[in-house]
């Protein structure tokens, strides 16, 4: 099983990480454990590296990360004006 691989908040390696799906998360995020040093946080869904840069880009509203084809998910979480 392939597991979607993040720069971790916690031990800050590219590792792979096991989604919490148990977790309730807002759209466009996930909670996660790290594999390497079982930090538990939550991920911007858009941060995965194997995300093409392409298809990513800064919010012009919020300043996060977010897919270049949809709304930002931050400033729809936060209700950014």
């Amino acid at each position: 099983m392939d597991h979607p691989r993040f720069k971790c908040n916690g031990c800050r390696r590219d590792t792979e990480f096991l989604w919490l799906d148990q977790i309730d998360t807002p759209e466009g995020f996930k909670a996660y454990q790290c594999m390497d040093c079982g930090c538990v946080g939550v991920k911007n869904v858009v941060e995965a590296l194997h995300v093409p840069d392409d298809s990513i880009c800064r919010c012009g509203k919020c300043g996060g990360w977010m897919f270049a084809a949809v709304a930002c998910h931050t400033c729809s979480l936060i209700s950014a004006k």
